[in-house]
């Protein structure tokens, strides 16, 4: 074994031994860009800016907004930068035009630096020029996100395209046996690199077998063509989320009888991935089954921040390993797994590191392969000498060839200015560090400790992780679920009023959204006899569950949590089912109600313990709290867990007793959790299940002299009507009622001019057409600068007219019904009357049957009209055209209500304004202002959206109880105890 490393090292050596000076490295400091990365490697918050500063600019349209900008990215520090940014910053005396000029210039270049060309036209001069030097290619296409199924359509075409155009391109090109030869014989002299992500807009890992679906037909014209044009097709390999997916599509083509005679398919695996080798193994057995052998492409990967992020937001295992030494190290056994396979798999190296290249080279020559069989891939623009010195040495070099146009080809640029800056980049080690050669090419195995896949468990608060629908297990678990909702549906539903469970005469049905004739039960409706019954028992338990010691209150609520998550499924499948709420959504629901019960529980377990009030010898004075009494809580049926769970457990745990009366579309919802409040063995009495109707049951609560806290959610003109009722002080009534209102709201995104278009029309969409609107958060205005406007429409659109609507509970379908035929009726009248005052964008197509409304967006709205002023509660959207920052809040602003709002910006002043400027309770820059997490976003609004501190927030609590301060004179007889003794 330490001969072999030693062997290694030698091919390593002869690899930099064969190096030739690199005049165009990025590194080179007498260029603008070596200055940049110079710069970068030394500042983390000069390269944050300046890498923000790469990415907004192409959208900048004039020579005042690249001003602009420099100066709000650069205003700190600019007589460190370059003089083209001193100028920006009023340094220098050029004018903004001849500034932006130079800028533009200087990063153009940079971006051609990694980019072939903005078409295969440009780009055929670039390959053509690489194929004199022994380099081949492989082009892969950039471009911006896809939202629409036109723009996967139209990738798809340009797929097409690139096959025709290279392959007719390629006919000219003299054989070059280096490189268009492997150890079989000739190899085609075109190679695409295609990304699964590209060609369909609405891939959805819960809906996999749809997505599968639609991938393959994508895919059927491109392989085609590839195999009559021979051309070499690589399917790409992008986040974790759709690994598994990629495979099973890859697997299914290259073995489908018309494509599994054919040897020119490839596909990836990533080494940082935990599970890469198992992969790797899986792929060469599909190789053997096969007999015809594919292509591995072995890459360490590329999104290793976005994945920890992305699991670390989720409290998910890492996929990826989080010590770049197991990478390295996972990359060579992966290595030798494919050459030991050689026979049945091609290897393609693509990697940067010497160290991993050498390993792959040394360990093909001992195991005999051909050296033709195995390639080496660099990206283009990178590492030039150390392909040129591979190449030398007889080995097959292929670049990763980019073609794009600038804007989309930014964030493939700052995605390789972030990989070349790294701490742990070999590049910049060999070329900017000046590493020695024995550390570069160290063996990755030596002092190698296993990281944790786990994120850290430190004694705090974490939100539950949510079900990944991309397992197939989690997948089935919830199908069964709902087809045993199904199966097992009507049941009847009672009332449960202290010990009993209390069924009535008068019953209504709950039926699922969808489908109206699926009766899910029967439900027991009470009336006021019932209501004065559960006040009574509340006020009973109430005396004794106040002195209930808070830790075994806190332990009640916790269990309730536990038992959350031991039926989730089934919790999510019953909210899909009865309020028409799509998969992940409905199992988001669920994760809140988890996280309200445990973060309540915490946080009382710090209030339940008595603080001392000042510090003077001779007195004791404590501060602590009492609860209020019974509370009446009225929940919606938009959150119809998470919602009704978050003020039951708020008020539980500080000592409350509790009148539950949960929205009547939602009734099943809330017995299921009397179900489990039962099971963990909260006193009866302490919590009562009274469904019913709001005007008659809900009214009479609030009116009640007993009733002593009022938490509600719902509509401003029954939040009003509360307030209003709850300040009369009834007959025997002695105390003031607390009130705990979470009202409406008609929520706006601002779209700026600089904003990122694939991330404002994805979180514009999402926010307004997620559970079809019918979130008391959800957007109803989109307030966009006129130099997006049009860009933002249509592709907005494009985006909307791509969703599918349709019954939730088959995956596929992001958008469902509304929760009854009333609020049907309502919002198709709303639409009705807004297409005579405002211009209709887009009206979608929805199923017959069910409780359906279109997906809507008018444009050119005027904001003073009842369309960009009244709440609708469904999936209506107005577009608003304004032309500043300041009339866009302005507008934002011009309503009643203040819950939630947003804006997409790259501008860190029109960032700061907004913050300081927007009227609302909740504000989310350059994301979604849908689905608050507890404690991560304290939820609750301003003006008249309601009234009370925020749901998950640290002051939530103190709604429901009274503070108390005790002072006791100490003082006895001219002594008093000491500190210790008083504590």
């Amino acid at each position: 074994m330490r001969d072999f490393q030693r062997e290694i090292e030698e091919k390593g050596r002869a690899i930099f031994a064969n190096m030739e000076e690199d005049t165009g490295s990025l590194f080179k400091k007498e260029r603008w860009y070596g200055r940049i990365m110079d710069w970068s490697m030394k500042n983390q918050s000069f390269k944050t800016q300046m890498f923000r500063f790469v990415d907004v600019l192409p959208y900048l349209k004039s020579s005042s907004e690249v001003a602009r900008h420099l100066r709000e990215y650069f205003a700190e520090g600019g007589e460190d930068l370059p003089s083209v940014f001193n100028f920006g910053l009023g340094i220098g005396s050029l004018a903004p035009a001849l500034l932006a000029g130079a800028v533009k210039k200087n990063v153009t270049e940079m971006a051609k630096m990694f980019i072939v060309g903005e078409n295969s036209k440009d780009a055929f001069s670039v390959i053509e020029k690489a194929r004199k030097n022994k380099i081949a290619a492989t082009v892969d296409l950039l471009g911006e996100a896809t939202l629409s199924e036109d723009e996967a359509l139209e990738y798809q075409r340009r797929y097409m395209d690139l096959i025709l155009e290279f392959s007719d391109r390629a006919r000219k090109w003299e054989n070059s046996e280096q490189i268009d030869t492997n150890h079989l014989g000739e190899i085609p002299k075109v190679n695409v690199s295609v990304k699964l992500s590209s060609l369909y807009s609405q891939i959805n890992t819960a809906a996999w077998e749809e997505s599968k679906k639609v991938l393959i037909e994508r895919l059927y014209p491109i392989f085609r063509l590839a195999m009559e044009r021979k051309v070499f097709i690589n399917l790409d390999m992008e986040n974790y989320a759709l690994k598994n997916l990629t495979f099973e599509v890859f697997r299914e083509m290259i073995m489908n009888p018309e494509f599994s005679s054919y040897p020119f398919w490839g596909v990836v695996v990533q080494a940082y991935l935990r599970d890469s080798k198992a992969d790797a193994e899986v792929l060469v057995g599909l190789a053997k089954k096969r007999r015809v052998p594919f292509t591995i492409r072995l890459v360490k990967g590329a999104y290793w921040d976005f994945e920890t992020i992305f699991a670390e937001q989720r409290r998910w295992p890492y996929p990826v390993y989080t010590n770049k030494k197991e990478s390295d190290a996972n990359f060579e056994e992966i290595t030798m797994l494919l050459l030991q396979n050689h026979s049945h798999v091609h290897l393609a190296l693509g990697s940067h590191n010497i160290r991993s290249l050498a390993a792959g080279l040394m360990c093909a020559e001992k195991l005999g392969v051909d050296l033709r069989a195995v390639e080496v891939q660099m990206l283009y623009g990178m590492a030039d000498s150390f392909k040129r010195a591979l190449v030398k040495m007889g080995v097959r070099v292929r670049e990763y060839a980019p073609i794009g146009e600038l804007i989309p080809g930014m964030a493939y640029l700052v995605r390789r200015l972030l990989e070349n800056t790294s701490n742990e980049s070999f590049l910049r080690s060999k070329f900017a560090e000046n590493i020695d050669t024995h550390t570069l090419l160290k063996n990755p195995h030596e002092s190698l400790q296993a990281s944790s896949d786990l994120p850290d468990t430190g004694d705090r608060f974490y939100n539950e992780a949510p079900t990944d629908f991309g397992i197939a297990s989690d997948r089935s678990e919830m199908q069964k679920n709902l087809n045993q909702w199904r199966k097992n549906s009507p049941q009847t539903y009672t009332l449960v009023i202290g010990k009993k469970n209390v069924p009535t005469d008068t019953t209504m049905n709950s039926v699922n959204p969808a489908d109206p004739n699926h009766i899910l039960g029967k439900v027991c409706l009470a009336k006021v006899e019932h209501a004065e019954s559960a006040v009574s028992e509340a006020k009973i338990a109430f005396e004794t569950w106040k002195k209930t010691d808070f830790k075994v209150r806190c332990d009640y609520i916790n269990k309730v949590a536990d038992l959350m998550v031991r039926d989730k499924s089934n919790l999510s499948a019953l909210i899909t089912l009865e309020v028409g709420k799509p998969w992940n959504e409905a199992n988001a629901d669920v994760d809140e109600a988890i996280d309200f019960c445990r973060y309540y529980a915490r946080h009382m377990r710090t209030l339940g313990v008595p603080k001392k009030a000042g510090n003077v010898p001779g007195e004791l004075s404590l501060y602590s709290y009492r609860p209020r009494g019974v509370a009446a809580v009225i929940a919606p049926w938009n959150f119809p867990l998470a919602i009704l769970t978050g003020m039951v457990a708020a008020a539980v745990v500080t000592g409350n007793t509790v009148v539950m009366k949960p929205a009547e579309q939602s009734t099943i919802i809330a017995a299921e959790l009397m179900r489990i409040i039962k099971e963990v063995g909260i006193p009866s009495g302490v919590v009562n299940f009274l469904p019913g109707l709001g005007e008659e049951v809900g009214a009479y609560l609030v009116r009640h002299k007993d009733v002593a806290v009022i938490s509600f959610t719902g509509s401003k003109q029954v939040g009003l009507e509360i307030l209003q009722e709850a300040s009369v002080l009834r007959p025997g009534q002695r105390f003031l009622k607390k009130c705990i209102i979470e009202m409406g709201g008609k929520n706006a995104l601002i779209i700026d001019s600089d904003a990122d278009l694939d991330e404002a029309v994805q979180g514009t969409v999402q926010s307004a057409f997620g559970f079809a609107g019918q979130k008391c958060s959800a957007c109803s205005r989109a307030i966009v600068l006129e130099e997006n406007y049009e860009r933002f429409v249509n592709r907005l659109v494009a985006a909307a007219k791509s969703f599918l609507v349709g019954p939730v509970e088959e995956p596929k379908y992001f958008m469902g019904p509304v929760i009854d035929e009333e609020a049907q009726k309502r919002i198709l009248r709303t639409i009705e009357r807004a297409k005579s005052e405002a211009k209709l964008l887009f009206e979608g197509k929805v199923p017959e049957n069910g409780y359906f409304v279109p997906p809507t967006i008018f444009g050119d709205v005027d904001p003073q009209s009842d369309l960009a002023q009244k709440e609708i509660f469904g999936p209506v959207l107005a577009v608003i055209k304004v032309k500043d920052i300041g009339e866009a809040i302005r507008v934002a602003n011009d309503v009643e209500y203040g819950l939630t709002g947003g804006v997409y910006s790259r501008s860190p002043v029109n960032i700061e304004k907004v913050k300081a400027e927007l009227e609302v309770g909740n504000l989310y820059i350059n994301r979604t202002i849908t689905g608050a997490m507890v404690e991560r976003h304290p939820f609750g609004g301003i003006k008249l959206s309601g009234v009370g501190s925020k749901t998950g927030g640290v002051d939530y609590l103190f709604q429901y109880m009274e503070p108390v301060a005790v002072a006791e004179n100490t003082l006895r007889r001219g002594f008093a105890p000491t500190e210790d003794e008083k504590s």
